[in-house]
């Protein structure tokens, strides 16, 4: 159940179903492309294919800028108004984003008047008007998803602690067998349950004080080992006649001087 309660999940829904609206639109424009290659179909043979795939390339980005980068572009164009502007900037910015909605219904339009004006093709419109209503409204809610404020964030934040405290303070549960102990958590009492994490806590301290001691032991073993083997291994420069037996002076031999 937790899948389907994710706030991530949410975001990527948004955003799939919005590129699959930008989809559905770069579909219905490449139509009037394949028709005017067709008509330059004399130019190249592949004109046709050619032009369609650029013209839903180009209402692919162009609804994919409009309706999820607007939010983002209004802020930048606000502030350059503010600073440097004369009231142009954002209206250019609103007209963009009526001239790539006006291109969409026209090429919705051509797809009816290809059809003959049949009842399918009136679908087609208005399917196509209500996705472009959709991927404004994906677009607004998206941007409000990514961009919550900053104590909103902070209200999750101090939620998923507080979940992450009780899903610990059950698994601690499990170690208590006293049955006294077990009526006092009942009756509302989580001392216990402290007692439970307090001795935890103590054996991992310990733990680790043990296994910190029994590090240092055996780096002083390697240490000692490590200056043995080397003096061991150290060459001597010592006079090879040192070692040979000389007459000391009273007549007596001696192996050292």
């Amino acid at each position: 159940m937790k899948l389907f309660h994710n706030r991530l999940i949410g975001k990527i829904l948004a955003l799939v179903l919005g590129l699959a609206c930008a989809v559905y639109f770069g579909w219905t424009f490449s139509f009037f492309g394949f028709w005017m290659g067709e008509k330059f179909q004399g130019a190249f043979p592949e004109a046709p294919t050619t032009i369609a795939l650029a013209c839903g390339a180009v209402m692919f980005l162009a609804v994919i800028y409009t309706f999820f980068f607007f939010e983002y572009v209004k802020e930048d164009v606000l502030a350059y108004e503010d600073d440097k502007g004369d009231g142009s900037f954002y209206k250019a910015l609103k007209q963009l984003k009526w001239a790539v909605l006006g291109l969409e219904v026209f090429s919705l339009l051509f797809r009816l008047f290809q059809l003959n004006f049949a009842p399918i093709g009136f679908a087609m419109v208005g399917i196509g008007m209500m996705l472009l209503w959709l991927a404004h409204l994906f677009g607004k809610t998206l941007h409000a998803q990514v961009n919550a404020p900053h104590d909103v964030e902070a209200s999750r934040v101090m939620n998923e602690a507080g979940r992450k405290v009780w899903s610990l303070t059950r698994s601690h549960l499990s170690r208590i067998k006293d049955v006294e102990k077990l009526r006092r958590v009942a009756a509302g009492d989580l001392k216990p349950i402290d007692e439970v994490k307090d001795v935890q806590e103590r054996e991992r301290l310990g733990s680790e004080t043990r296994q910190a001691q029994r590090r240092k032991e055996e780096q002083e073993r390697r240490d000692t080992a490590r200056k043995a083997a080397s003096r061991h291994l150290a060459p001597r420069y010592d006079d090879p006649a040192d070692f040979i037996e000389q007459p000391s002076s009273n007549g007596n031999k001696s192996n050292f001087r």
